[in-house]
């Protein structure tokens, strides 16, 4: 799977559960390694959507992945 590829089905698994599920991301890691994928390329493509402001990380007892400030209000 590309970068960019990858990136959006991150994204997009995080957007369908905004308001349902919080993924920590070891889920997030967890999902995408069953397709095969290294873990080391699915953390890049975490860190590029939280530098992008795409995603951020919140705290609530432990560490989530969430929609980003500049996503939520589009």
């Amino acid at each position: 799977m590309e970068k960019e590829e990858l990136k959006k089905a991150i994204y997009k698994l995080i957007e369908e559960s905004a308001g349902k599920k919080k993924y920590k991301q070891q889920d997030v890691i967890k999902h995408f390694r069953q397709q095969g994928l290294a873990d080391a390329q699915i953390k890049e493509a975490i860190r590029e959507l939280i530098d992008a402001g795409d995603l951020i990380y919140t705290y609530f007892g432990g560490s989530y992945i969430e929609l980003g400030e500049k996503r939520q209000g589009s």
